[in-house]
């Protein structure tokens, strides 16, 4: 079974909602990367790669439930 993508829009909007968490948390993407438990040689790209607005790639549940973790911010906000 394949599995839709989503919309498009909507996406952007929780991505842009990532951003401004990513920056009020005044961590780098690095330790936001290291606290959701990436390794410390992939931890900027995964986050940047997360954050990307133009990504094609629909971020799982689990990743972004570890992101609202290691920014503090409850998962509810970021959505």
């Amino acid at each position: 079974m394949v599995t839709p993508k989503a919309n498009p829009v909507t996406v952007a909007t929780v991505r842009e909602k990532l951003r401004r968490a990513a920056e009020t948390s005044g961590m780098t993407q690095e330790e936001i990367g290291l606290r959701m438990g990436f390794a410390k040689s992939s931890a900027r790209q995964a986050v940047s790669r997360l954050l990307n607005l133009e990504a094609e790639y629909d971020p799982r549940l689990s990743t972004l439930l570890a992101f609202a973790d290691a920014v503090k911010r409850p998962f509810k906000d970021l959505l």
